[in-house]
């Protein structure tokens, strides 16, 4: 039986994925996927998730952490087993199967990619003095 209440995918966070699965597809990129999501997610000053960071750690912030990523990205990048479209898949797979909302931002992929302590991102909001738990205080504060 077909629900009506299925989550689906925000136009905005499906685009950056698109975006994102096509320029990692055309280099032949196979590192670092989701750390190379998040520094697209807070590229666009639109995005739920660039304005959830912004209100913890400033614009300025978000430039900081994404040239951190960037720079952790070239000098350690994380190989990846799969190809981006079916990682990309399965991520928002998996937090479709998580969600309490009718439809995933970009806001949920970035603290899902946050609670990854493997990825270069949560490494450097943590060293900026953000912890996953801050995300998820802060998302809980702006929907409620």
């Amino acid at each position: 039986m077909y629900s009506m209440t299925q989550t689906r995918i925000s136009s905005s966070l499906e685009a950056i994925i698109a975006r994102t699965t096509s320029n990692l597809s055309r280099e032949a990129i196979t590192t670092s996927y989701r750390d190379r999501l998040a520094i697209e997610l807070l590229a666009d000053s639109s995005t739920f998730a660039y304005q959830l960071l912004e209100m913890l750690i400033g614009a300025s912030g978000i430039r900081i952490v994404s040239r951190r990523v960037e720079r952790a990205i070239a000098t350690n990048p994380m190989r990846e087993l799969d190809m981006p479209d079916d990682h990309y898949t399965a991520l928002c797979s998996s937090i479709m199967s998580q969600a309490t909302t009718p439809c995933i931002s970009t806001v949920h992929l970035l603290r899902f990619i946050v609670h990854d302590s493997t990825t270069a991102i949560s490494a450097e909001l943590s060293n900026y003095g953000i912890l996953s738990e801050d995300i998820d205080t802060a998302l809980e504060r702006l929907i409620s």
